[in-house]
């Protein structure tokens, strides 16, 4: 029983935090899939890139702000990195903060990216057709119509899943 409780708490986390990797990795290949079949316009995508804020829109942006800086994960990293082995010299700890922060700005990129894919994808088959969407259900059951093959809605489905667990482990 302490053997597995070692065990565990030596390479246990890192097993966990794989899956993570996996997860998060499959969830922005299904995007990228995704805006493959949605086909967005250049132009389009980087026009989203500026901000216009207003009155109606700063709760969405805050909204898209808290999903993609994420303080819960900065505090999950936190504590991974309490994990590694660290030595006591001032080197070796330097060290470990460099790869804490690489660590850090790697994944927060990743959510800004998947995030990014997201509304993509959206403004390209909602927005441009004009179809309001209030409920995820609705949005599974566009995709296929909209983008003409009925992989897209699989493939957000399999998203959807992967986000799903994603979290559930992160928590």
């Amino acid at each position: 029983d302490t053997l597995l409780i070692l065990w565990f708490t030596r390479y246990g986390i890192r097993v966990i935090e794989a899956c993570v990797i996996v997860l998060i990795a499959t969830i922005g290949g299904c995007f990228a899939f995704e805006i493959f079949l949605t086909k967005p316009l250049a132009t389009d995508v980087l026009g989203g890139l500026v901000p216009h804020l207003n009155s109606q829109n700063l709760y969405i942006a805050v909204a898209i702000l808290g999903a993609t800086v994420m303080p819960h994960n900065l505090y999950l990293h936190s504590a991974l990195v309490q994990t590694r082995r660290i030595g006591t010299k001032v080197n070796e700890l330097r060290t470990a903060c460099r790869y804490n922060f690489w660590d850090s700005m790697l994944a927060l990129n990743a959510a800004l990216l998947v995030n990014a894919a997201i509304l993509i994808v959206a403004g390209g088959t909602f927005f441009k057709h004009g179809i309001v969407v209030t409920q995820i259900s609705q949005a599974h059951a566009l995709l296929s119509p909209i983008l003409g093959t009925a992989a897209a809605s699989v493939v957000f489905g399999l998203a959807l899943l992967c986000s799903g667990q994603s979290s559930t482990l992160t928590g």
